[in-house]
Parts: structure tokens; sequence; C-alpha cells
């Protein structure tokens, strides 16, 4: 139903999660970005609630994969769910459930983490993944901003959901920063990751942190 990368950027000084789906209202219910901690993904059948718990447990001392270990625990249903946690130390784990729908899966690299279900194939992930390659790796929040954006629009164009498109989301803050510098969602569009596009330029454009 939805692909999604997080990531850190080349010096670990900026931290973002972008997202697109074939459902409605993506930002709602998979990304979360807390800039102290780290940043999250919750999909596929979605519990919202894991995001907070992802980022709660690498907030208390836990690694990420014993972040992701939990979900078993804090979830009925583990086999239904994709999730992800990325901390600010560039260490990070995913599960990808058996029960979640095909093409799914996950993969890490050096500060990122794609994952995605109801894909065209493995090519979506691999393609998202090489934007973050020497290099091309992102400086900064501004620059991890639109590498998380052409990360999302090489893996539409290497298929994406099998689905189709509706909406898109992108979070990005500085580490340690009071606030994200990008929160931009668009919730039920033909072409979300253009409109995403179009968001991303205004915000840099302007500069100041998102309220």
């Amino acid at each position: 139903m939805t692909y999604t990368v997080i990531a850190l950027d080349r010096d670990h000084t900026a931290i973002g999660v972008a997202t697109a789906s074939r459902s409605l209202a993506v930002g709602a219910t998979v990304p979360a970005l807390d800039p102290a901690v780290g940043a999250a993904a919750s999909q596929a059948w979605t519990n919202p609630r894991l995001r907070a718990l992802l980022l709660d447990a690498v907030r208390t001392g836990r690694s990420p994969e014993q972040a992701i270990a939990g979900v078993g625990d804090w979830d009925d249903e583990p086999e239904l769910r994709q999730a992800a946690v990325l901390a600010l130390d560039a260490r990070g784990a995913a599960h990808t459930g058996r029960a979640t729908t095909a093409w799914r899966g996950h993969l890490l690299h050096d500060g990122v983490i794609v994952l995605g279900n109801v894909l065209t194939g493995a090519e979506v992930l691999e393609a998202m993944l090489a934007q973050f390659g020497q290099p091309a790796a992102p400086d900064g929040v501004h620059s991890l901003a639109r590498a998380l954006l052409r990360s999302l629009v090489a893996g539409q164009e290497a298929g994406g959901d099998t689905r189709g498109r509706q909406s898109a989301a992108l979070l990005a803050a500085e580490v340690g920063a009071d606030a994200l510098a990008y929160d931009l969602r668009v919730d039920d569009d033909v072409d979300p990751l253009a409109r995403l596009a179009d968001l991303v330029r205004l915000r840099a454009a302007d500069g100041s942190p998102a309220r």
C-alpha cells in the first residue's frame, strides 16, 4: 500500500522521513519524527501507535533492534505490520510481517531505511536507496528534504504502489531542533509527488521552521 524512506544526511546533522501511498492521507498515520530521538514509520495494515512506541523505546535507551523486537509485544497481529525506526547515530531496524501484501520488503544501508508493501517489486526499494549513494549524499536539512523527495520519485518511476497514487508526506528537521523544518502533506491528489515537490520548494524558499 505504501513506500517510505527514512534517512540521515551525510554528517548526521539532519533527519527525515518521507512516504507515498495509494491510501488517503498517508501522512496522518505512517511517518513520525522527533529531532531529539530519530524517525519512525508504521505501515501495511497500519497500527499508527507503533510510531510513538518505537520512538519512545529509543528515547529510553533501547537500540533500534530492541525497539523493533517490541512490535510483537505491543501488537496482537505483528505479521500484518511493517515498521521501521532510525536513531540519530544512524543505527536502524525494520520489520516486515509475513502477512503483509506482496511485494513487500525493506532495505537498510548507512543511515537509510527504505520499506514498502503492495509494490511492483524489489526494484522500487532498490531505486529509492540508490538516491542516497555517493557523491549525491545529502548535506543539511534542505538537501536531505530534496533527497527524500528524489527517493520517492525514483520509487514511483520504478513501479511504486501497484494500486496507483493518492497521497504523500515529508518530515525533516535538524538534529536536536525544537521544531521541524519540513512538515508537509498531500492528502488526496492525482499526482501527490508533484504537489509535494511544490511544497518542498516553497518550504526551502521560506526557510523558517514549520509551526
